[in-house]
């Protein structure tokens, strides 16, 4: 990863890559020790960034994105700043909305291509468990919380009431009595659902560096994938090397 981070060509892939080696070192300081680059299948030639040997000896396959501030937002802010040194943002929930499917297109992004055809995760064995790890830090204008991560995964039924958004969850079971343009985006989502086993939603917190920092939080669970004994041990272990965000 050092070797790569030397090699980075822009900011994008910088900070991603900065990204990865704080997650794995976050890990290997509590004595967890990552492979990287790792091929689940041999078949195929796309690697997953990261496989952990869990202690209860699930393998367990991290894929990891950072995905940063919408660019229209960071426009507007730089624009009123160089205009009057301060910048005011709101954000409805149309907007809060929008940016939960953007989330979701990401997650779904390193599962399927555009036609559903896996591109990353190909094993669903007993003991393998796959995660998409995402950097959610600044979405939502660094307001996202846990009921956006569930509304992500869960949709409107996951979530009360006050926090719907008219959001389909990509870990929601399709029902016959839904509208058909809802039953076409489960049909969309029905790999997703047979392949991930949770997504792993991380913050960086507060005051930690702005390049070695510290990282937070929360493990959202494809409960058909996980029971809850399975699911309690891998994220027992998974919240020593990454605590639970604090919401406080």
């Amino acid at each position: 990863m050092l070797s790569q981070l030397a090699k980075a060509n822009d900011k994008n892939n910088f900070l991603a890559l900065v990204l990865e080696i704080n997650f794995a070192y976050q890990f290997e300081s509590c004595g967890f020790t990552l492979r990287y680059e790792i091929l689940q299948d041999a078949q195929h030639g796309s690697s997953i960034d990261f496989l952990w040997e869990a202690p209860n000896s699930d393998s367990v396959f991290f894929e990891m994105r950072l995905l940063q501030q919408m660019q229209s937002i960071t426009y507007t802010i730089k624009s009123q700043l160089q205009k009057c040194g301060m910048y005011r943002v709101a954000r409805f929930w149309q907007g809060e909305r929008d940016e939960v499917i953007r989330i979701q297109r990401t997650i779904l992004s390193k599962v399927q291509d555009k036609n559903g055809n896996p591109v990353k995760f190909f094993s669903t064995a007993s003991d393998v468990v796959n995660i998409v790890v995402i950097d959610a830090t600044d979405n939502i204008l660094g307001a996202i919380d846990v009921h956006d991560c569930r509304l992500a995964t869960y949709g409107d039924p996951g979530v009360q009431k006050v926090y719907r958004r008219q959001v389909f969850g990509l870990f929601q079971e399709d029902m016959p009595e839904y509208p058909q343009h809802i039953r076409d985006l489960a049909a969309k989502y029905a790999h997703i659902r047979k392949t991930l086993h949770g997504v792993l939603f991380l913050f960086k917190k507060p005051n930690t560096g702005i390049l070695a920092y510290q990282l937070g939080q929360y493990l959202i669970w494809n409960q058909p994938l996980m029971n809850k004994a399975r699911a309690r041990i891998v994220c027992d272990d998974i919240s020593r090397a990454i605590p639970f965000r604090n919401q406080s």
